[in-house]
């Protein structure tokens, strides 16, 4: 869960710094849509959650150069976090079919040693009987 912790904050971080960027970039433009930081949060995050609404674009041409930027972004996080996720469920998985392997394999040794000291004991009680048998002769 660590992975996701850190992968959430570097999501985070990278959508407050990408909405300065393009708020630093976009709002000096005169036709520009992204006139607010209200407005430069909204635009990061619809596009690095690759939602991308379309109802604010960047009109510049470095604005659509760090577009292309979060949208890869957005891909690469959600890409991650979706492998990070079911890794952990998987192993969660795998750790318990593990655990109650190991149990089995735990019981089934346990039997063959109780096994063992009773084909032993019977070794010996025959043995036993065979020399009493022997001293009779």
């Amino acid at each position: 869960m660590n992975k996701l912790f850190y992968l959430l904050f570097t999501a985070a971080g990278i959508i407050v710094i990408g909405s300065f960027v393009i708020f630093s970039i976009e709002s000096q433009q005169p036709d520009s849509q992204i006139n607010s930081m209200l407005d430069a949060v909204w635009w990061t995050v619809a596009t690095v959650t690759t939602v991308g609404y379309g109802d604010i674009v960047p009109v510049t041409d470095t604005g659509k150069i760090v577009a292309i930027f979060f949208m890869f972004f957005g891909i690469g996080v959600l890409a991650i976090f979706l492998s990070v996720l079911g890794t952990q469920f998987y192993k969660r998985r795998f750790e318990t079919e593990e655990k109650e392997f190991t149990d089995y394999q735990k019981l089934v040794l346990q039997r063959m040693d109780d096994l063992e000291k009773n084909q032993e004991k019977l070794q010996k009680d025959l043995k036993n009987l065979i020399d009493k048998l022997q001293e009779r002769i």
